[in-house]
């Protein structure tokens, strides 16, 4: 099989603290909602910061008679909504094969933390438990992968996904990303004095941190012929990605933002693309200084200081290895519609960021080829493109929006 061969996005499915689907948290990403709230999973009394942004009705979004924690909880329908949405609902896989990549940070965390408070060990626990979860609930009869690279996890995921099918091991792969809130990683991160007291505010001047989301996402990954065959129409083109790990430090990010460099261009490389035609990067965007500062950097050596950006954690929050997976997810939509998401919060932009930034509110502009990036501790530097597939009428929103 020729390995370059496209391979396709044919399903989605996305929860996060503003929707319970893809399109009704687009609807809010472009209306400027949200999910800040203060924390309501565990008791958040004795920390200094108390906002973060959760799932909220998790109950009612859960399905019936699942295994494993929170969790899975998140990751069980986004799966099934993705699988739904790519025409493959009978869970009857005749002569296909599928498979499963799944990104996360924290895993099955729930079961650990119980157990922490005394509450009893409540179900199976850690990262791998829920490509486990994924794959006996689905009958899933191919790979199974767990990608722990935190941050970066949702992208690597995808990554991985990519290779199964070019290498012919799988026919389908769900790649997908999933963290829920947990009183381990909020601990974590307040103590990095990394959390922002109120709102993201990504690439803003005043930024002072970032604020811990929930979430998860699914999409549905298939050779282009086979998805053809099937008379579905794809949704998008996953025409290449790249990774790289510089080991800069263990928590911040390179200054100079080399290993980010070598990431993007290993993406165009793969994708056979110019810099020039890459129209809009989905940004890591965290609202950190240091990690905005770094990405910045990075995107005008790749693409010039003309290139748009954005970062959507200012609606739902850092929703660590979910992140990138949602991200990808959201790019679709932006290629369906023709409409880049705005960077929620942003007032004044930071001078030292030189990119043409998107404040507050969506702007329509046709896009063929778009760039998500994911980073992690450690050094790791993770970038994907996503393709459109064919030409696309404009959405509802027209050009309105600003870019600082």
């Amino acid at each position: 099989m020729d390995d370059q061969e496209e391979i396709v996005i044919t399903g989605i499915g996305v929860i996060t603290s503003i929707g319970s689907t893809l399109d009704e948290t687009w609807d809010k990403l472009l209306a400027g909602i949200s999910g800040a709230r203060t924390i309501r999973t565990f008791d958040v009394s004795g920390h200094q910061h108390q906002i973060g942004c959760e799932v909220e009705d998790f109950e009612h979004l859960s399905l019936i008679g699942r295994p494993g924690g929170r969790a899975t909880g998140l990751l069980l329908p986004v799966v099934e909504d993705a699988l739904y949405n790519a025409r493959l609902i009978d869970r009857e896989w005749d002569d296909r094969i599928a498979g499963i990549s799944v990104g996360t940070t924290m895993g099955e965390i729930s079961p650990y933390e119980d157990a922490m408070l005394g509450r009893g060990i409540s179900a199976r626990g850690g990262p791998s438990v829920l490509a486990d979860h994924a794959g006996e609930w689905f009958s899933l009869n191919g790979p199974s992968w767990t990608i722990t690279n935190a941050c970066a996890a949702g992208n690597m995921a995808i990554a991985r996904a990519v290779e199964e099918l070019r290498l012919g091991r799988a026919d389908v792969m769900i790649a997908a990303g999933v963290d829920a809130m947990s009183w381990i990683a909020f601990t974590g991160f307040a103590s990095l004095r990394a959390m922002a007291p109120d709102v993201c505010r990504p690439f803003d001047l005043e930024r002072k941190g970032l604020l811990l989301g929930e979430g998860a996402a699914a999409l549905i990954l298939e050779r282009k012929r086979d998805a053809v065959a099937r008379g579905v129409k794809p949704r998008a083109i996953i025409s290449g990605y790249g990774l790289s790990a510089d080991a800069h430090h263990i928590t911040q990010p390179d200054p100079k933002a080399a290993g980010s460099i070598k990431a993007m261009r290993k993406a165009l490389a793969m994708a056979k693309l110019d810099p020039e035609q890459i129209g809009y990067v989905s940004a890591h965007g965290t609202g950190t200084p240091a990690n905005d500062r770094m990405e910045c950097v990075a995107m005008a050596e790749v693409f010039g200081e003309e290139i748009r950006t954005s970062s959507i954690k200012g609606h739902i929050g850092h929703t660590l290895g979910a992140a990138s997976a949602i991200e990808a997810a959201v790019c679709v939509k932006a290629l369906e519609t023709g409409i880049l998401p705005p960077t929620l919060h942003l007032r004044t932009k930071d001078p030292s960021c030189a990119v043409a930034v998107i404040a507050n509110e969506p702007v329509s502009v046709n896009v063929d080829h778009m760039m998500s990036n994911a980073y992690a501790f450690g050094g790791i530097n993770t970038s994907i493109i996503l393709s459109r597939i064919g030409s696309v009428p404009l959405g509802s929103v027209q050009e309105r929006g600003t870019f600082v």
